[in-house]
C-alpha cells in the first residue's frame, strides 16, 4: 500500500528532546556505500606496505580515509539536524552515495598522490552538501539556523574552489597543500559558529557513530577473512598452524575492541559544552581509521606467513601495523572518555596504557615471538582489559543502591540511548 506523502517538505531543525530516533534506511544505505571506499583505502595501504612502501602507503591511506571520513561526518551531522526524508533530500544523498563510489575508484591513484578522480568526486559530494544547506537557508523559520546556513554555504563553496585549484599544485608541494587545505575544510563548522548542541538528537548521533564503528569492524574482519581464504586457495606450501593462530588472535582482538568501545568508553560528551562535542566528533577519525588499518595489518600478516617472498617488510614492521592500530584505538578512546567524563579513574588509564604497551612491545619483539605470537600477546592483553572492565562493572553494580534482580547491566550497549536534558 502506497502511503500519502508530500514529495517535498520545508526543512526544520530536529529537536534533541524528541523520543528515541533510530537510523533511517537511507542513512544505513549511505554507510554501506562508504564502506566500499573504506575497504579500497585499506586494501591499497596493505598492498603498498607489502611492496615495502610503508611510509608512502600510510600517508596515502591517511589522506584518503580523512576525505572519506569527513564526507561521512558532514552528512551524518546534517541529517541529525535536518533530516526530512523527502524527495529532494533523498536525491541529494544519492548524489553523495554516487560520489563515494568515485572516491573509491580514485583511491589507488590518490595513494600515489594523483588526486584528480578523488578531488572531482569529493567536490561533487560537497556541492550536494551545499545544496542541502541551501534548502535550509530558504525554508527554515529559525533566524539562527538561517544565518548558520548562509555561513556554511559560503565557506564550503569557497573551500571547493580551493580543491579545484589544488589540482594545479605542483607534485612536490601537493602533500603540504593538501594538509593545509583539508585543515581549512575541517574548520568550516567552527568558522561558521555551528553549535552542535542547538539541535539534532544526541542519542541518534551516538548511535550513528556506533553503527559506523561496527561497519568498519566488520570490514576489518572481512579483509582478514579474504586474505586467509586467498592464501588457502592459492595452493602455496605453508604451515597452517601459524595461520590458524593468527586468525584466532585476530578474532579475539576484534571482539575485544568491540567490547571496549561500546561498554568501557565514555558517552557523556553531549552533557558538556560544544567544544567537548567537537573533540568527541573529530577524534573518531582516529578510531575509524585505526580499525580499518587493523584489517589491513592483519591481511598483511597473513601474506607474510603464507607468501613471505611477496612481502618486502620484516616481521617487526609487519607486526607493528596492527599493533599501532590497536594502540591508537585504545588511547583515542581513553582521550575521548577523559574529555567526556572530565576525569577517568587511574586504574582505567593504567589498564589501557598497559594494553597499548603490550601491543607495541610484542610487535617490536616479533622477530623473536613471530608475527602470530605478537598477535596472541596483543589478544591476551585486550582480553585482560575486557576482564578488568567486566569486574569493575560488577563491583560498581554491587555497590549501587539499585541492585535488584531486574537492574540493567551497567554500561550495557543494548540499552536505548538516553537523551540528556540540557538547556541550550
Amino acid at each position: 500500500m502506497v502511503e500519502a506523502k508530500r514529495w517535498r517538505v520545508p526543512i526544520a531543525t530536529r529537536d534533541h528532546t524528541e523520543g528515541h530516533r533510530q537510523a533511517t534506511w537511507l542513512e544505513l544505505f549511505f554507510d554501506l556505500a562508504f564502506v566500499v571506499a573504506v575497504a579500497q583505502a585499506a586494501s591499497q595501504f596493505e598492498h603498498a606496505a607489502a611492496e615495502g612502501h610503508l611510509g608512502e602507503g600510510l600517508l596515502g591511506y591517511l589522506f584518503a580515509f580523512a576525505a572519506i571520513w569527513w564526507i561521512w561526518v558532514s552528512f551524518t551531522w546534517f541529517a541529525n539536524f535536518f533530516d526530512t526524508d523527502d524527495v529532494p533530500y533523498r536525491l541529494l544523498m544519492m548524489v553523495m552515495i554516487a560520489g563515494s563510489l568515485g572516491l573509491a575508484a580514485g583511491v589507488p591513484q590518490a595513494a600515489h598522490l594523483d588526486f584528480r578522480v578523488f578531488v572531482v568526486s569529493y567536490v561533487v559530494m560537497r556541492l550536494a552538501y551545499v545544496a542541502q544547506w541551501a534548502r535550509v537557508h530558504r525554508s527554515t523559520p529559525d533566524p539562527v539556523m538561517r544565518r548558520l546556513a548562509g555561513r556554511m554555504i559560503a565557506l564550503t563553496a569557497f573551500v571547493q574552489l580551493g580543491w579545484v585549484a589544488f589540482l594545479l599544485v605542483p607534485a612536490e608541494w601537493r602533500v603540504e597543500a593538501w594538509i593545509a587545505w583539508f585543515l581549512l575544510d575541517l574548520a568550516v563548522p567552527v568558522l561558521a559558529r555551528w553549535n552542535p548542541r542547538l539541535g539534532g538528537h544526541w542519542g541518534h548521533i551516538r548511535e550513528r557513530y556506533g553503527l559506523f564503528t561496527i561497519i568498519v569492524l566488520g570490514e576489518a574482519v572481512a579483509a582478514a577473512t579474504i586474505a586467509v581464504s586467498g592464501a588457502v586457495d592459492s595452493g602455496l606450501d605453508f604451515d597452517t598452524a601459524p595461520l590458524l593462530t593468527l586468525a584466532a588472535a585476530g578474532l579475539v582482538i576484534v571482539f575485544a575492541l568491540w567490547w571496549i568501545y561500546f561498554d568501557f568508553s565514555g558517552g557523556h560528551a553531549f552533557d558538556r559544552g560544544p567544544v567537548t562535542v567537537y573533540v568527541w566528533a573529530y577524534s573518531h577519525y582516529f578510531v575509524f581509521a585505526a580499525v580499518a588499518a587493523l584489517g589491513a595489518g592483519t591481511a598483511l600478516a597473513v601474506e607474510r606467513i603464507t607468501d613471505p617472498g611477496h612481502v618486502h617488510l620484516g616481521d617487526r614492521a609487519v607486526a607493528l601495523v596492527p599493533a599501532v592500530a590497536v594502540a591508537v584505538i585504545l588511547l583515542t578512546t581513553l582521550m575521548i572518555e577523559a574529555v567526556s567524563e572530565r576525569g577517568v579513574a587511574a586504574g582505567h588509564v593504567a589498564a589501557k596504557f598497559a594494553a597499548a604497551a603490550v601491543a607495541i612491545g610484542s610487535a617490536l619483539l616479533a622477530p623473536v615471538l613471530t608475527v602470530p605470537g605478537a598477535a596472541v600477546a596483543t589478544a591476551a592483553a585486550l582480553a585482560g582489559l575486557v576482564l578488568y572492565g567486566v569486574v569493575e562493572q560488577h563491583l560498581r553494580y554491587r555497590r549501587s543502591p539499585d541492585t535488584g534482580p531486574d537492574a540493567a547491566a551497567l554500561g550495557s550497549s543494548d540499552q536505548p540511548p538516553s537523551t540528556p536534558e540540557v538547556t541550550p
